[in-house]
């Protein structure tokens, strides 16, 4: 008889977005852009009379489109904290950065590999076992900065040599 490996882990996933995570600046940027295309458009539609492939716009679908987005600019954000839940937070990302750094390969060797043998298998291997804290390393910084895109980035946490 074999034995199982029990059930995966249950991941939150939001209906509106279908991420597992809240969304980068740059994700909500390209879905701003997108309303403000479909809102041009039925704008367009709605004030002058358009004939020919024009006909086929669907004026209710666009609005059904522009309200979609709109769900999604609302569910996807990060969620603003303020206080003693973003003092949390912050030891919570300071506690994720001192177990990444641990073993993480440092600036020099990434920038060099040539001259390090093995450094890329090395932060491979790394990288598997912090998966998970990278991912709430990640999603912790977009809660407590979400208007600084480069606050996720890891290769911020490198040493030096």
């Amino acid at each position: 008889m074999t034995r199982g490996r029990g059930r995966p882990p249950k991941v939150k996933v939001n209906p509106v977005t279908g991420l597992d995570r809240s969304m980068t600046m740059g994700e909500l940027n390209d879905i701003k852009q997108q309303k403000l295309e479909a809102e041009g458009i039925l704008k367009h539609v709605s004030e002058h009379q358009v004939s020919g492939a024009g006909e086929a716009i669907d004026k209710n679908r666009l609005k059904a489109q522009i309200d979609r987005y709109d769900a999604i600019l609302h569910e996807g954000a990060p969620q603003k904290v303020r206080g003693l839940n973003k003092d949390r937070l912050a030891r919570e990302a300071q506690d994720l950065r001192e177990k990444m750094q641990r073993n993480m390969p440092t600036m020099d060797e990434m920038m060099h590999p040539s001259r390090n043998p093995g450094a890329v298998q090395k932060h491979m291997k790394w990288e598997a076992r912090n998966l998970e804290n990278i991912k709430r390393y990640k999603e912790v910084m977009r809660t407590i900065e979400p208007d600084d895109p480069t606050n996720t980035s890891i290769d911020r946490l490198r040493r030096e040599k």
